[in-house]
């Protein structure tokens, strides 16, 4: 049940983190985005520890704050390594 309550809030987290950074473009979309906000929400659970509501065992609060958290870093992390392929993309274009 741990698992499933990890997923469910994780699920959730990556499409609000897709509607609220909408404007912040990364490869794989909102698949990638699942990766961070899944990393996210079991590092947010382990780090905080047993507080707050927890369901089966898993704490809610903390997996959505570290969904949340990580997820956004994640995202930026990527964004970055977008502008800098295409950067290099454009460049060895440029040198043909």
């Amino acid at each position: 049940m741990y698992v499933i309550v990890l997923a469910v809030i994780a699920l959730v987290m990556a499409w609000v983190l897709q509607i609220i950074f909408k404007h912040i473009e990364i490869k794989g979309g909102y698949w990638n985005i699942l990766v961070g906000a899944t990393i996210g929400a079991l590092l947010g659970e382990l780090i905080l520890g047993n507080w707050g509501w927890m369901l089966w065992s898993f704490n809610v609060i903390a997996g959505i704050i570290g969904s949340f958290l990580i997820g956004w870093i994640y995202m930026l992390i990527f964004k970055k390594f977008k502008k800098k392929a295409e950067k290099i993309e454009v460049s060895n274009e440029s040198n043909s």
